[in-house]
Formats: structure tokens, sequence, C-alpha cells
């Protein structure tokens, strides 16, 4: 059997995906063949991955465009044909695709938008705690995913199955191919202060004290890691320690990778860093703002844990890009520094 998955972005969401490719393994083994669409920016967290077969990638800023790409997978299609196709973005583009391959059967997920739309809209405490429970779908995504699976195949004990293949040191069900090496300093912890959009950013003021009272409670190092464009890091210059390094802008998405994969913790926003460390086994303390928990991007790992403040105002989107309609953004300032500490020690505590 071979398979087509379907998922073009984001970085977290490609990554989440990953549990698709471990539970699909598990259940059909190596008879499975296995493809990947994606977009070539996150083609690298795939390349190479043992449970995936083939990644074929879109540019969407390259010159053959969408229909390039269609070509080049009926190519594909003409030689290793597609048994199945697992839509796991369900938009206009992946509905194009399967439209193109009208005569492969073709599953789409359900990405309970009317659930998350209606948590953004409602603003009473009541109605977020109920659409917050689990039996109406808003479990953290992998679950959801390996629920939705389990409908689809008749399949029963996926999460345990899918567990036991992994054999993660976090109960993680999500993975990432073996990273090329990066030596650092270590042990180290990883703090990741950017994300998607800037009001899901925790103040960076806010980092940096973070940074200064880890380096003075812990042994460890404290690792800073960003994109090139995420300049607001300059601010970590303030701190006089050799301890610290600021690899902002200095790494490739593979290289990040390399460094999150190697330690102790991660401590970063609502963002596809947190969910690449876990996929390495590293807990994480992922902090929401105006994003919620309940969309089903919690981190998933027994040793991880997530912040996040009950205000009225909250959720106020479903990614977090739209600007905050408050005089002061009180979803992340209410996240104080001393709790942010206190979850990491406990968890670096466990270790």
């Amino acid at each position: 059997m071979h398979i087509l998955l379907v998922r073009f972005s984001s970085m977290g969401d490609v990554v989440l995906q990953t549990a698709t490719v471990n539970w699909l393994r598990s259940l059909f083994g190596a008879e499975l063949k296995l493809s990947f669409a994606t977009s070539r920016e996150f083609a690298s967290l795939l390349t190479s991955h043992p449970g995936i077969d083939n990644v074929i990638s879109f540019d969407r800023r390259g010159e053959e465009g969408f229909d390039g790409f269609l070509t080049k997978l009926r190519k594909m299609h003409k030689f290793e044909r597609f048994d199945l196709i697992i839509d796991l973005h369900a938009t206009l583009r992946s509905l194009r695709l399967r439209t193109f391959f009208w005569r492969v059967p073709a599953l789409t997920v359900d990405k309970r938008r009317i659930e998350r739309f209606l948590l953004t809209k409602v603003k009473s405490v009541t109605f977020r705690k109920l659409f917050r429970h689990r039996s109406l779908g808003m479990e953290p995504q992998v679950e959801r995913i390996l629920k939705d699976l389990e409908t689809i195949f008749g399949d029963t004990i996926a999460r345990r199955r899918t567990e036991d293949y992994r054999k993660g040191p976090n109960r993680e069900l999500t993975s990432l191919p073996k990273p090329q090496a990066f030596p650092l300093p270590g042990p180290y912890i990883v703090l990741a202060p950017s994300a998607s959009f800037l009001y899901k950013r925790w103040p960076v003021t806010s980092f940096v004290k973070l940074a200064r009272e880890l380096l003075e409670a812990t042994g460890h190092h404290v690792v800073v890691l960003a994109g090139p464009d995420d300049k607001f890091c300059e601010a970590f210059g303030e701190i006089q320690s050799e301890r610290l390094l600021n690899l902002q802008g200095k790494t490739t998405l593979a290289q990040s990778m390399s460094v999150l994969s190697g330690a102790l913790l991660c401590i970063g926003n609502d963002s596809g860093m947190n969910h690449i460390s876990e996929a390495y086994g590293v807990p994480c303390v992922t902090i929401f703002g105006p994003t919620d928990p309940a969309f089903g991007f919690a981190p998933h790992g027994e040793r991880s844990v997530y912040l996040s403040k009950d205000l009225w105002c909250k959720p106020c989107s479903t990614t977090g890009k739209s600007t905050c309609y408050r005089d002061r953004h009180y979803c992340m300032e209410l996240v104080s520094v001393p709790e942010v500490k206190d979850a990491a020690l406990r968890i670096l505590e466990g270790a």
C-alpha cells in the first residue's frame, strides 16, 4: 500500500503530523510505502525520517508554482501509484491536489474549525470550560489524530501501540529524523522566545530575566534559539555570562533541530520549536497567550507542561495573529517569570 500524506505548513503542524506517520507504521509495518507532501521550507524536518519513504516539497516562492508541483506528483504516481491520500491540511490548495488525483481514494481530517471559532467568539468562562472537554474533541492534536485514525481504520489501540512503536523517553507520539551534529557546551537549557506572530510572544524582557535566574539557579548553560529576523533577541546581550549562548540567526532549521535534540529542556511560546523538542523526547514549558491550549497545540509528553491565564478576552483568535484590543497584553504579561522558572526547575529536578 502506498499512502500520500499532505501537510504544507506550518512548522509545528508538520511536526505534529509525524504522529500520523508513526501510527501508520505501527499498524502496517514495513509493507507500507509512505510519501509526504509539504512546503520546501519544512522539508528538512522530514528528510531522512525513518518512517517516510519520500518527501515531495512544494516551493511557494519558486517559479514552478503549484501546477509544477502537481506535475511532479503525477510523475511519481505514474511509477509508484498512490492507493490513498490523507489530507492533513484541509485547505483549498490541498483540495486542489485531491481533485487533481480524483481517482485516488482520499480522506480529510477534521480540524475542529467550528469548535475553535466558537472558543474565540463566545466570551463565557462556562462555555469555554464546556468546549475544552475531551469528549468534544478538544484534546491535544496528536491524540485527536490517533482518535480520528482509529475511527477511519477501525483500530482501537492506536495510542498504546504507537507509544510502544516509538519507545520515546517522554512517551511522545511524534518523532523526527536523527539530527546532524551541532556540538555545544552542556548540559544546556534552550530558550525559544520567537513565535509566528508578535502577540504569541512572551515579552523578551521576561525571557531575559528568566535567563538570568536560570543561570543563577542551575549550573547549566542557557542557549537562545531564534531566526534571523528575530532582532529583539539582541536584548540578551545585556547578560554577561560565559554560560549564555545566543544563537539567534546563526543556525539553519536542521541545526536548530540538532540543538533542540540535545537540550535538557526547552522553554518557549506556542510555536514549532517546542513541538520539535518533544519529538526528540525533550520536555518543554510552553507559554500560551492569545491562543488556547484547547486548540490542540498543548505539549503532549508526560513531563512537559504549559502555562496559560484564563482571561475573559482569550482566546482572541485561532492563530494569535489578531491585534490585541486591550490596552495591555495581559494574557502574556500575567505569566510571571517565577512561575515559568518554577515549572522549569520542577522538570529539571525530575530528570
